[in-house]
C-alpha cells in the first residue's frame, strides 16, 4: 500500500513542549526505522518495499537491495521473535540486511530468550533457573521450527524424562529459594506473582509442546539446538545476540525500544551510547540476565511508562535536552491507526509499533496486511507510512514553532 496523500503529524500532548529549534539536530544520513516485527518475514519485507530499500520483485528469500538502502541507515526496533508465523524465515531475511548500516536494537521477547537459553547452563541460580520454563508457550514455534529444520536426522537423546525436567526447569525448592534472592530486586507482590506464574508455566509449557506432538527428548534437542544456532559464537544466528544495542542516537533522536527513564538519561549526560551498549553486551556475556532485566538497563526495553516501571520525569527529560536530545523512538506500544507522536515530559515520543505480525493482526480482527516504516531523513523531515493509515504522516521540527 503507498499511501496517495499526506497529511501533517500532530503531536497528542500531555505536556507542553519548549525546545530550541536552532538545537534540534537531524539525523546524518536517511533512517528508515521498523520495530516489532515478530516473526513476520513477509511483512517485514513488504515494510522495505514501502520503503523502496528493497526491489518490488524482491523475495524473502532473495531480496535486492537499492542505493537508498545502502546509502541511509536501517534500524530494528526490537521484538523480532514470538507471536507470528516464523522465526528462522525472519532471520534469514534480516541477515540479508547485514550489509548495510544495520542497527538491531534489543527488545523485550529477545532479551526473553536469550535468559530463557542461558538459564540451562545457570541452574543453580534461583535467579535464572526459572528463565526457560518462562518464555512459556510463545516460544514453542521457535523449538518446533528448530527441530524440523535441524533436529530430524539427529540420534534420540539418551536422558530420562527426569533427567531433562532437572536440566530444563526449576525444582520445587526453587520456589523456597527464589523469593529470598529476588528480594533486593523485586516486590513482594511481583515475586509472588513470578512463583504463580513459573508454577502454571511448568505445566503450560510442555502441555503447549506436546499439542504439537512432539515429546520430552525432542524438546531438550531442539533447546539445545537453538542454543547452538543462536548462543554459541560459531552458530548460524550468533550474529543476533552479539549486535544487539540498548540505544541508538542519530541527531536529535534517542531510539530505543520501549523508553526511557531518569537513571539511564542522567549516565547519558556523562557516559556515551557506545558505553551503555557496551554493558548490556558484558550483562549478556555474562549471563547475568536477571540482574539486567529488572534495572534501569531493563526498563529502556520493557517500560511502558506504568506506575511501577522505572520514571521519566521533567530531571531525566532536562538531562536528555542538555544533550540536544529532544524525541524518543521507540515500539513496544501497539497502535491503531498507524504510527502515533506524542509529547510527554516536554519530549516527542515516536511510537512505531503497529502489530505488524499477521497472528496477532488476525486476533485483533484488522483485515489489512501488516507493512509500517518511519523514515527520519537528513533534510529534518519525519514521514510515517502504514497499511493501517491512508496517508503518509509527516512532521518536521520546525512545526513547533507555529
Amino acid at each position: 500500500m503507498y499511501a496517495q496523500s499526506v497529511e501533517p503529524w500532530q503531536a497528542q500532548a500531555t505536556s507542553p513542549i519548549q525546545v530550541p529549534l536552532e538545537n534540534w539536530l537531524a539525523p546524518t544520513k536517511d533512517t528508515y526505522f521498523f520495530t516489532d516485527l515478530h516473526a513476520d518475514a513477509e511483512a517485514f519485507l513488504r515494510s522495505l518495499k514501502l520503503s523502496h530499500l528493497v526491489t518490488l520483485d524482491s523475495t524473502v528469500s532473495a531480496i535486492q537491495l537499492t542505493t537508498k538502502a545502502m546509502s541511509g541507515q536501517i534500524i530494528i526496533g526490537g521484538d523480532c521473535f514470538d507471536k507470528g508465523p516464523s522465526n528462522l524465515q525472519l532471520l534469514k531475511l534480516i541477515a540479508q540486511l547485514r550489509s548495510t548500516d544495520l542497527v538491531i536494537l534489543a527488545g523485550n521477547h529477545d532479551i526473553r530468550l536469550y535468559a530463557g537459553l542461558r538459564a540451562i547452563d545457570f541452574m543453580e541460580d534461583a535467579c535464572q533457573a526459572h528463565f526457560f520454563v518462562r518464555m512459556g508457550r510463545k516460544v514453542i514455534n521457535l523449538f518446533a521450527e528448530v527441530y524440523r529444520a535441524y533436529c530430524q536426522d539427529l540420534p534420540e537423546v539418551t536422558l530420562t524424562d527426569a533427567e531433562i525436567r532437572a536440566k530444563l526447569f526449576p525444582n520445587k525448592d526453587w520456589f523456597n529459594d527464589f523469593p529470598v534472592h529476588a528480594k533486593p530486586f523485586l516486590s513482594a507482590k511481583k515475586i509472588n506473582k513470578e512463583c504463580q506464574q513459573i508454577a502454571r508455566k511448568k505445566h503450560d509449557f510442555t502441555q503447549a509442546w506436546s499439542e504439537l506432538g512432539f515429546n520430552l527428548k525432542q524438546l531438550y534437542q531442539a533447546a539445545e539446538q537453538t542454543r547452538r544456532l543462536f548462543v554459541q559464537p560459531e552458530g548460524e544466528f550468533a550474529w543476533f545476540f552479539s549486535s544487539l544495542n540498548l540505544l541508538h542516537i542519530s541527531g536529535s533522536y534517542c531510539f530505543s525500544h520501549a523508553g526511557m527513564d531518569d537513571q539511564i538519561a542522567e549516565k547519558l549526560s556523562h557516559q556515551s551510547v557506545d558505553e551503555l551498549n557496551d554493558q548490556l553486551h558484558q550483562h549478556l556475556q555474562a549471563g547475568h540476565i536477571f540482574q539486567l532485566y529488572y534495572s534501569a538497563y531493563g526498563n529502556v526495553f520493557r517500560t511502558k511508562y506504568r506506575e511501577n516501571d522505572w520514571p521519566l520525569t521533567e530531571q531525566g527529560a532536562a538531562h536528555l535536552k542538555q544533550q540536544h536530545l529532544f524525541a524518543l523512538v521507540n515500539g513496544h506500544r501497539s497502535h491503531l491507526q498507524g504510527q502515533q507522536l506524542f509529547i510527554r515530559q516536554g519530549l516527542l515520543h515516536f511510537e512505531c509499533d503497529t502489530l505488524l505480525n499477521a497472528n496477532c493482526r488476525l486476533k485483533s480482527n484488522r483485515q489489512s496486511l501488516g507493512e509500517a516504516v518511519t523514515i527520519f531523513y537528513a533534510d529534518g523531515m519525519v514521514s510515517a507510512l502504514s497499511g493501517d493509515y491512508p496517508a503518509t504522516k509527516q512532521f518536521h521540527p520546525k512545526d513547533l514553532d507555529r
